[in-house]
């Protein structure tokens, strides 16, 4: 019995289940259109809704943030304190701060200045102008577009506004629908906001822009589906309204954003007549290609058979091949299931065959086989004979691999598909190559993108093929291209540019000109340097260095600026000690010279009073002096040899008197190893403990006490570490105050009834010491409880042995009377000051030596010419001929080497002292002279005399 009638009525149930399908199809799409339509105009208004709230809302804050600013200038005008100087000064930087915050809105700023008024504009060009203007004019005021304030004082200030401009740039961000319009509503006034259409004629029908009124006009927002009329063309849409103000400078106006209705829905008709479309078509072609599978399955299955014989003829020829390319061959009938695959499946993804071979049954899920159908699919739809991709492959072991597949897809003779043969190839290398090319390539457009500089790529001869300049520069352009090298630059600058590029081909080497271009915005400078990017080509990088050359000019000018300053300040420093020092060099001069006469007890404890008031003022003179030395960097330090242990008990000797005086307790802890000698500056290390010692002494009350303990740590070698820590129980000193004790001229207790006086130099003095002896000093306190000052400086162990230093110091010698006779020489003295002369005379007079007197330095060299010396004392500074140049004369004199000449100034920088003995000089005395001193030079110098004479 034939089967065929059951074949025929299969064949026609099939098509009229494929006609119902197509229809139910089209009836769903109908109705999903329906639906999406109506939530998309729906989402739309409120989309519409908060883009018109959000842009309202952020426009009047905008607003509110414009006048609390212009309020602030408004306060700088009000402000009491400051004068017109001011005014002029501060107010072209506080006004254009206004001006830049907020572009677009202020077009004019008049001010009043009460003798002069200004006004502000900003160009095309954002420049900011500041121009004079004959006469201030209130009337120049508009309403609802100005802000307007005066202060008592006469002083006006003067706002003009494009409120419209502004708003139409400032709701420029916010998106709407192509067709959609942005509007103001200003009174009866409707302002379009589009950029893209601002002259089109829109007209809102009467009786909705009534109800637009109405509603803005008692501060409610809206909704309304209107109809516009633009031209001859009606548009209907959805219209909202948001009411706001301009701050205080308008009221009641409105943001009015429309979106057509047509553009939301015709978007979505198109896109889904279309998708339901294809999805007909589909199913209608799905139904068909049905039909036929049905009555060609067996001829499939033939051809099947018969292709798969071949394909695995090809395969087991291809193996060879596949095993240096790292890949395999599988093949696949029409269902997707895999027929068959080669060997080295196992090696490149790390499975089992028949673990591969299960993942492509029809049920599988496996995420790879689903990738892979899925394009066999898509290559079908789209009529295409093979597939081609790649993609990354874990394999059970974790190991991600770069998989790339190539199939060729295989049909009958009637065009129907029948499977496919494929080859997987391993190219994680290819790829991980590739990938590091493409970063690389990436990173060199990042830089090349982002590179200031101006770039240019020639060939041999100069000719521009290719070029990259971030900035706009006249002539480096796009209009570059094929010109030549030598007129891209100013004629003057052609010949040097060619020479550069000519050495740079011809050597390989880098050559770097420097080049100035005349722009209309002004004069830029360039650096640029050129070099071979490979043997046909070559390159050139521009750098703008047009600020470096500015920097490098106001450089310049603060640098001479500053040596010019520090000139002065030397200058002022030198005149104030010479004038100082004069005075002082007489009063403490007299104190020594009545210290040596009878005095009863009431006469020693006033001249002790003048003594030590003295000793005060040299005291602030020397701080003062010291810590200009120390902040131009001209403090040298002078290391000699000593023992710290006895240079710290001579500085507590000092203070024993006022601290027995006080009953203040001092003791002293001091390591073995500081009895040793060292080679340090001494000198500076007396310095500070002298301040800080002091400091303690003076600031702990009655009955207090003091320790300070001193210990060496070795370093390495023979450098050490000397620390010494000074603690108080005095009065403290409150936290917070701390960091500032060692500024300059900085004392906790300022005011002018205060317990101690002082410079507030002596911490920042020592401080700077410390540091500059490789060291830091360190400060605790608390306040009522005392305080704690340690420092740390670099010595060296010093090489020589104490008892041979011992040698070499004589006893100090207490009484000079009537030395003229024990070490006799013949004195000239140089002086042309009265006091300072007649302080000299009764020095030398108890000194009992008999001098003659030259009034000036011309007066010095003439004497000395006549009549033989052994010595002169002369002053630095004197009328017609001063000391320098007096001492300069005197050796270039034939016979005059073994003149001993010591200077005498008041003058105390270590320059004065270096120009002195470079004049030809033996020695120095600084002003105010002590009798002491001035005994000890003449002994000096007779005891030289006589070991020449020997």
């Amino acid at each position: 019995m034939s089967n065929k009638p059951y074949k025929n009525l299969s064949f026609l149930l099939t098509t009229a289940l494929g006609i119902f399908l197509v229809l139910l199809v089209v009836a769903l799409g109908v109705s999903f259109y329906f639906a999406i339509s109506d939530a998309q105009l729906a989402s739309r208004k409120v989309f519409l809704n908060k883009q018109t709230e959000l842009a309202a809302r952020e426009l009047e804050m905008e607003i509110d943030k414009f006048e609390d600013d212009a309020e602030s200038m408004f306060s700088f005008l009000e402000d009491k304190d400051l004068d017109l100087d001011d005014y002029r000064q501060d107010l072209t930087t506080v006004t254009r701060k206004v001006v830049n915050s907020y572009p677009g809105l202020i077009d004019t700023v008049w001010v009043n200045l009460v003798d002069s008024a200004v006004y502000f504009t900003m160009t095309d060009r954002n420049d900011f102008l500041r121009t004079p203007y004959n006469g201030f004019v209130r009337s120049n005021y508009r309403e609802n577009s100005s802000l307007y304030r005066s202060n008592p004082q006469g002083m006006q200030a003067l706002f003009r506004l494009n409120l419209s401009e502004f708003t139409k740039d400032f709701v420029t961000n916010y998106y709407l629908n192509a067709g959609g319009g942005k509007f103001l509503l200003i009174g009866d006034q409707i302002i379009n906001l589009n950029p893209q259409n601002p002259d089109s004629p829109i007209e809102f029908d009467k009786e909705v822009f009534n109800t637009i009124k109405s509603d803005v006009a008692v501060g409610l927002k809206g909704m309304y589906n209107i109809q516009l009329r633009e031209g001859d063309r009606k548009i209907d849409g959805i219209l909202v309204q948001y009411p706001f103000d301009f701050g205080n400078i308008l009221e009641n106006a409105s943001l009015i954003f429309f979106i057509e209705t047509e553009q939301l829905t015709s978007g979505i008709y198109n896109t889904y007549l279309l998708l339901f479309s294809v999805l007909i078509l589909l199913l209608i072609g799905t139904i068909i290609f049905f039909i036929l599978s049905l009555r060609n399955n067996q001829n499939y299955q033939k051809q099947l058979e018969k292709n798969s014989k071949e394909i695995s003829e090809l395969f087991d020829q291809q193996n060879l091949l596949l095993k240096e390319l790292k890949g395999f061959v599988y093949f696949h009938n029409h269902k997707g299931e895999i027929t068959d695959v080669s060997e080295e499946m196992e090696k490149i993804l790390g499975s089992p065959k028949d673990v591969f071979l299960e993942a492509f049954r029809p049920e599988s899920t496996h995420e790879d086989v689903l990738r892979l159908k899925q394009k066999v699919y898509d290559a079908l739809d789209a009529k295409t004979t093979f597939l081609d991709f790649e993609y990354d492959y874990v394999r059970p072991d974790k190991r991600k691999i770069r998989v790339k597949i190539f199939e060729k897809l295989l049909f009958d003779k009637n065009g129907r598909f029948n499977g496919g043969i494929g080859i997987c190839t391993d190219i994680t290398s290819q790829f991980e190559f590739s990938q590091k090319l493409i970063q690389s390539e990436n990173r060199l457009r990042t830089v090349l993108e982002n590179i200031p500089d101006v770039i240019f790529i020639y060939d041999n001869e100069g000719n521009v093929i290719d070029f990259h300049v971030k900035d706009k520069i006249p002539g480096w352009d796009k209009s570059s291209l094929g010109k030549n090298i030598s007129i891209l630059l100013p004629p003057d600058q052609r010949d040097e540019t060619l020479q550069a590029f000519d050495i740079a081909r011809r050597e390989g080497q880098i050559q770097t000109v420097n080049r100035k271009l005349n722009l209309p915005t002004g004069t830029r400078y360039f650096e640029i340097r050129y070099f071979p990017l490979d043997e046909d080509r070559m390159m050139s990088l521009a750098k703008d260095i047009t600020n470096q050359k500015i920097w490098e000019k106001g450089l310049v000018e603060a640098m001479n600026a500053a040596d010019e300053a520090s000139r002065a300040k030397s200058e002022f420093l030198a005149n104030m000690s010479h004038e100082i020092r004069t005075p002082m060099n007489g009063l403490l001069g007299i104190i020594d010279l009545l210290e040596m006469t009878p005095l009863d007890s009431e006469q020693t404890q006033y001249l002790e009073i003048i003594k030590n008031s003295g000793n005060s003022l040299l005291g602030i003179i020397k701080d003062i002096l010291d810590y200009s030395k120390i902040e131009a960097g001209k403090m040298d330090i002078n290391p000699t040899v000593g023992v710290p242990a006895e240079e710290l008990e001579k500085q507590i000797q000092i203070f024993y008197g006022l601290a027995q005086k006080k009953k203040i307790k001092i003791t002293t802890a001091i390591g073995s190893e500081a009895r040793e000698l060292f080679e340090t500056d001494f000198d500076r290390i007396n310095q500070v403990l002298l301040n800080l010692v002091g400091n303690a002494v003076k600031f702990t009350p009655m009955g207090g006490s003091v320790s300070i303990s001193m210990d060496v740590e070795k370093i390495e070698d023979d450098l050490f570490y000397l620390k010494t820590q000074i603690k108080d129980s005095g009065i403290g000193i409150p936290e917070e105050l701390i960091p500032m004790l060692t500024e300059p001229f900085f004392q906790v207790e300022s005011s002018s009834t205060r317990s101690f006086q002082g410079t507030g130099l002596g911490l920042a003095i020592a401080k700077r010491i410390i540091e500059l002896m490789g060291g830091e000093l360190d400060i605790t306190s608390k306040v009522g409880e005392g305080s704690k000052f340690s420092f740390s400086v670099l010595i060296n162990k010093a090489n020589v042995e104490k008892e041979a230093l011992k040698n070499k110091t004589s006893d100090e010698r207490k009484n000079w009377f009537g030395m003229g006779n024990e070490y006799p020489l013949r004195l000239l003295l140089a002086e042309d000051n009265d006091l300072n002369l007649q302080l000299m005379q009764l020095m030398l007079d108890q000194l009992g030596y008999k001098f003659d007197i030259a009034r000036n330095g011309l007066d010095a060299l003439k004497m000395v010419m006549k009549k033989e010396y052994d010595m002169v004392l002369m002053d630095v500074q004197m009328p017609v001929m001063n000391g320098l140049e007096a001492t300069r004369k005197i050796r270039e004199t034939p016979g005059m080497d073994k003149l001993f000449i010591v200077g005498l100034s008041a003058n105390v920088f270590d320059e004065d002292q270096k120009k002195a003995i470079e004049s030809g000089m033996d020695d120095y005395l600084t002003k105010p002279i002590r009798l002491i001193a001035l005994a000890q030079k003449l002994e000096y110098y007779y005891m030289k005399k006589q070991n020449v004479k020997a």
